[in-house]
């Protein structure tokens, strides 16, 4: 079938019989892409040694000559000069060109006439996926290995190492996952700790377009529904008075069989299970030595056949019955009264975050201008109830103008106010973040670390004099917190 509509496998054959007739063993095959701004899509070329070069995943050829049986007439893929159809764009968009993402957003649905050949594939649609993802990925990183300089690179240490600095704005790199965490953090300490912790699971054959509607639709009834007033349960519904709910915890909230009736069990760590199953029955729901839940778990006498073995009420895995029945999916949910446990959901990627430099160092950036905090001591010279907030305050009743570079008050709706996490390390940068924690209305930085009319040399003297280095006991333990890791946030009041 591809010798008789692939135009790129036609090519490389009569290359190939042209390769075995002809005495010049120096043949070479250059099939030319697109020409862009900067480069020439090239397809790869064979070199003295008949090998092949490889070729970027930009060239529009790529998907062809790596996907054939997907692209049987070796059609064109992505490059970067698809234009957009400038009669559904909005008059003020900037880009001219279709992303890479756009691109093979595009490409994943079902369109009326058109072929459905790439998502009826099966595996090799999930192989396309993969490589796709994986394509989407290596473009954005190669765009911050080349904009160094753009990101403000320089303000971070380590430079001369050679490493690569990827910015918050990456998603899933590990300064993305650090700022989820402290927007998280930030929102415990205005509303309180967590009062649930509910995990939505679905099994793998489930279509990841099906989880997020199911997912879309679950967020969207926590909204609007009183799903929380009822009890969470940890026992297996009568099928007599609850057919539903049976169904439902049997189907979808049992753990195991594990431990010696199914030692092999993905669950069975050291000979134990993992997950502590089975659980002890217990008449009333408590709370253990540790303050950990222990959840009523009555020896009822409704057992469920899990393949050989019985189980009841010590393998149920928390639940919700009404979210249960309604989301028919694996829903655990928890009582959560620690705040330890948002730290423990971001625990991975809070290890050994780069260093920052001096505030001189960041001031002196000609790129700083007119920053949020100038424009902070800016308006609490302007605006007597600014001086009645802090720094991390200030979004709760104003909002930043893009345009003019200045806080306005807040007309509408409502923020909750952050500032970035800075690494005990930093030294003065820390103490600066410190103090802005803590301090309302400064009008400078000289203002900021002004105490009690004294002007203080550093932002640490600064913090000392207000005695948010100090301990319980009034000792300073600041030093010891630096040096040690599992002191990092210490006992400074601050996220």
């Amino acid at each position: 079938m591809l010798d008789e509509t692939n135009e790129l496998v036609k090519t490389f054959r009569r290359i190939r019989q042209n390769l075995q007739l002809s005495s010049t063993p120096n043949l070479r095959l250059r099939i030319f892409g697109i020409k862009s701004r900067n480069r020439q899509y090239d397809l790869p070329t064979s070199s003295d040694n008949g090998g092949l070069k490889r070729i970027t995943s930009l060239n529009p050829k790529f998907e062809a000559l790596h996907f054939p049986l997907l692209f049987p007439y070796g059609e064109d893929g992505f490059h970067p000069q698809i234009s957009y159809n400038i009669s559904f764009c909005p008059p003020s968009m900037r880009r001219k060109f279709v992303t890479q993402r756009e691109y093979y957003a595009f490409r994943l649905q079902y369109r009326i006439g058109e072929g459905h050949t790439l998502v009826k594939s099966g595996k090799a649609l999930q192989h396309y996926c993969v490589d796709a993802f994986s394509t989407i990925e290596l473009n954005r990183l190669a765009f911050l290995r080349t904009h160094q300089k753009d990101l403000r690179s320089e303000v971070y240490q380590g430079e001369k190492l050679g490493r690569i600095i990827i910015p918050s704005s990456y998603t899933g790199g590990p300064r993305y996952m650090q700022q989820l965490y402290h927007d998280a953090m930030a929102t415990c300490q205005h509303y309180g700790n967590p009062d649930l912790f509910i995990t939505f699971t679905l099994k793998p054959m489930v279509v990841c377009r099906v989880f997020h509607m199911k997912l879309t639709k679950l967020i969207d009834e926590f909204k609007r529904e009183s799903y929380f007033g009822k009890t969470i349960a940890t026992e297996i519904p009568d099928p007599h008075v609850d057919p539903e709910g049976y169904t439902a915890v049997v189907k979808f909230m049992l753990h195991g069989p594990c431990g010696i009736d199914n030692p092999k069990s993905p669950c069975m760590k050291d000979g134990k299970c993992s997950k502590f199953f089975p659980k002890a029955f217990s008449n009333e729901t408590s709370f253990d030595k540790f303050g950990n839940v222990v959840y009523r778990r009555r020896n009822s006498g409704v057992h469920v056949k899990k393949g050989k073995v019985m189980l009841d009420n010590r393998y149920v895995v928390p639940y919700n019955r009404n979210l249960l029945v309604r989301a028919q999916a694996h829903i655990n949910v928890e009582i959560c009264h620690k705040g330890g446990l948002v730290k423990y959901l971001f625990k991975y990627i809070t290890k050994g975050p780069d260093r920052q430099s001096s505030v001189k160092n960041i001031l002196k950036n000609p790129r700083a201008g007119k920053t949020h905090l100038t424009a902070w001591f800016q308006l609490n010279r302007q605006d007597p109830d600014a001086r009645k907030l802090t720094y991390a305050q200030i979004p709760g009743s104003y909002t930043w103008d893009e345009e003019y570079n200045e806080w306005t008050l807040r007309t509408r709706g409502f923020a909750i106010g952050r500032i970035a996490y800075v690494p005990p390390g930093s030294s003065d940068v820390f103490f600066l973040r410190l103090l802005l924690t803590k301090v309302q209305g400064a009008t400078s930085f000289n203002n900021l670390r002004t105490v009690r009319g004294e002007l203080c040399s550093t932002y640490e003297k600064a913090c000392e004099k207000l005695g948010l280095l100090s301990d319980s006991s009034g000792n300073i333990n600041f030093k010891h917190a630096k040096s040690d890791k599992e002191h990092l946030y210490f006992n400074a009041h601050v996220l």
